[in-house]
């Protein structure tokens, strides 16, 4: 018998369509084979947001039960390989990848694929069909993994090469948004001040949309009233008015208008602050914020729902102003709880939902985040419409790109290169663009630390690292950790400034500074001289970056270091740090003008400190050094600058420089 028969008679010629596909926890069933969905609620609870279903309604009629056979049979096998059900995202996937299979091949012969023949066709034209349709490339690894799974379990004998169908997809991948700086501070500003404005009257909030919905409620079954829907509003409005100013600012309205910008600014304040993805924030509460040891570190405790299709607790560092945003959206929606609670209660009593059922919605109930249009919600008690909400709110505040935004956004996303436009906004605006900034502001401003991170390019000594890190403190906290995907993203832009830094110092700048500085640029000066074009290519950088190779820190008073064992602490303060300049010091030519704002601040300072107290000398005379010091780094950048002479007043005769 050959390999392609042997696989034939392993799928049966008929199913009962009363086989279980899944069941609850006593075994009783949730699901038929040929349901048009399959509730996995029974082995794993899915996210605050999607319900651990897989659904069958997007799959052609025609073969839509050759799908769900072969499905079956792959979670059966798997179950009795791993004594578990597969999660339900990974059941999702698979039935996507034998769909793809399914319309490539033509038809449900599975054990075809073991044909060397049929295989080789069967490959062109799924990559015609994910050109065709643009898909991404992760169509083709579902296809793989599709394969993989008929073959563990003899319905086709073909192992796909892991690199097989990697190229298969045309379409570009685009990181999500990394928020110019001069936009993202207008932003989260905004939002704050919202949740500042509306803190005190949260509970007021709740009240007034409570009172709205009871008179809406009234007027409506009113009798021997107009049951028009203006005619209800006008009256509802009218009887509304006592109540007007109860909350400066704020209308109480059955479509929560106001009620939804305030939301928009929680969610902003969340996800800025956290870096969370959107699910995980839908499992937190206003009890979710906690402040932890003796130093009070503030964090956040909820829901990973990334690891192996389950939830799993995970902490997160954040900021107290979440505190105030959760406790605002948590008790301002207190009303939209409370009606949600007793339609729950009340199904499950009618035996409209089950057992399960209820649990879940109880606990999407518990959620801070909860849907604002009561009258629209039938099944899912937690807000789908935060990534609606971003982009909305965005929109409204008018924050729109200027030149050095547009300058900042094609750096910071360079496969969105021409996106942002100059007094545009930006293009898109989702929680994952949060995500993103998050990282590249932890990386390059320094917003925080974690047990698991560590600065990419070898900086041992713990002040170098600090330099990235406001909360080092953290890192004597194993119990305070960041999600795994979110440690990767920041691991990734911890690489992504290593490239950037050294680009500036080998390729854009025309003039560099710094002991470290001069000697790069004797190198770089006869390296172009004998006709190449670039120091060293963008490509070429970041090989040696990632290897360990190139390793630099920026420093916050302006310049890199690029010793990776260095024990000093260049640029902390305004003063330098030892007499002798630091021989691994580089200024570019961006740098350069940072160090003269630098300058320009150092000169206030030390105008507002120059009143003849002759305590101040000392301090006086290090701020001149400092500013004097700066100077001489300014006119090797050919930089424009009004030179500091001013001298010490003081009763006490000192010396100068």
């Amino acid at each position: 018998m050959s390999l392609v028969h042997k696989a034939i008679i392993l799928i049966p010629s008929k199913f009962d369509p009363l086989e279980v596909a899944t069941a609850d926890r006593d075994g009783q069933p949730l699901s038929r084979v040929f349901d048009v969905s399959w509730d996995f609620s029974g082995t794993e609870n899915g996210s605050m947001l999607s319900a651990p279903v897989v659904s069958f309604s997007s799959v052609d009629e025609t073969y839509r039960e050759d799908i769900q056979i072969a499905l079956l049979c792959i979670i059966k096998a798997y179950k009795k390989e791993n004594l578990k059900f597969p999660g339900y995202r990974k059941v999702d996937n698979w039935k996507q990848g034998l769909v793809y299979i399914r319309i490539v091949l033509g038809n449900s012969n599975w054990a075809s694929l073991s044909d060397d023949k049929v295989y080789s066709k069967f490959k062109v034209n799924l990559k015609k069909f994910i050109q065709e349709n643009n898909f991404s490339s992760d169509s083709g690894s579902r296809v793989a993994r599709a394969i993989n799974k008929l073959n563990s379990y003899g319905m086709c004998f073909r192992i796909p090469n892991s690199k097989e169908f990697k190229n298969f997809s045309i379409r570009e991948t685009e990181q999500a948004i990394a928020i110019p700086i001069g936009m993202y501070q207008p932003l989260i500003a905004k939002a704050i001040e919202t949740v500042e404005k509306y803190h005190h009257y949260r509970t007021h909030i709740s009240v007034l949309q409570n009172t709205i919905e009871e008179l809406f409620l009234q007027e409506a079954n009113r009798d021997g009233a107009s049951s028009d829907a203006s005619a209800i509003c006008y009256r509802v409005k009218k009887r509304m008015s006592p109540y007007l100013n109860t909350v400066p600012c704020y209308r109480a309205t059955r479509d929560a208008k106001d009620l939804n910008n305030i939301i928009k600014a929680c969610i902003t304040v969340v996800l800025a602050f956290s870096g969370m993805r959107v699910s995980e924030m839908s499992s937190l509460s206003k009890f979710s914020y906690e402040e932890k040891g003796t130093t009070k570190i503030p964090i956040l405790k909820g829901e990973e729902t990334k690891r192996n299709g389950s939830s799993v607790q995970e902490v997160w560092q954040t900021h107290p102003i979440v505190k105030e945003a959760l406790e605002l959206v948590y008790d301002a929606t207190q009303y939209g709880r409370n009606i949600y609670t007793e339609r729950n209660n009340q199904k499950l009593l009618k035996g409209e939902i089950t057992k399960q059922q209820y649990d879940r919605a109880v606990k999407q109930i518990s959620s801070a985040f909860l849907p604002t249009k009561l009258s629209q919600v039938t099944t899912s008690y937690v807000s789908t419409n935060s990534q609606v909400f971003l982009k909305q709110y965005i929109k409204d505040l008018n924050i729109v790109a200027t030149h050095e935004d547009v300058i900042e956004f094609d750096r910071l996303n360079p496969s969105r290169i021409g996106q942002l436009e100059v007094g545009k906004t930006l293009p898109k605006l989702t929680p994952h663009d949060f995500r993103r900034t998050f990282a590249v502001f932890f990386k390059r401003y320094g917003f925080g630390s974690s047990a698991t991170i560590k600065f990419q390019y070898k900086h041992r000594n713990i002040n170098m690292s600090d330099y990235y890190s406001n909360n080092a403190r953290l890192q004597a906290m194993n119990d305070v950790l960041l999600d795994n995907d979110l440690l990767e993203l920041m691991n990734e832009e911890g690489i992504n400034v290593g490239i950037d830094i050294f680009d500036d110092i080998y390729n854009k700048s025309e003039n560099l500074s710094g002991l470290g500085g001069e000697r790069i640029a004797k190198d770089k000066f006869q390296r172009l001289g004998s006709g190449q074009h670039v120091y060293m290519s963008r490509a070429e950088i970041e090989t040696l970056v990632r290897n360990g190779t190139l390793s630099a820190v920026k420093l916050p008073t302006g310049g890199y270091c690029l010793n990776s064992t260095c024990s000093r602490v260049c640029g902390f303060g305004q003063f330098a740090a030892e007499i002798n300049p630091c021989e691994h010091q580089v200024v570019t030519d961006k740098e350069a003008k940072v160090i003269l704002k630098q300058n320009i601040r150092l000169s206030k300072t030390f105008r507002d400190l120059n009143s003849g107290d002759p305590m101040m000398s000392s301090i006086l005379i290090a701020t001149k050094q400092k500013i004097k010091r700066n100077e001489q780094l300014l006119k090797k950048h050919d930089i424009d600058f009004v030179e500091f002479n001013e001298r010490i007043k003081s009763s006490i005769n000192i010396l100068e420089v």
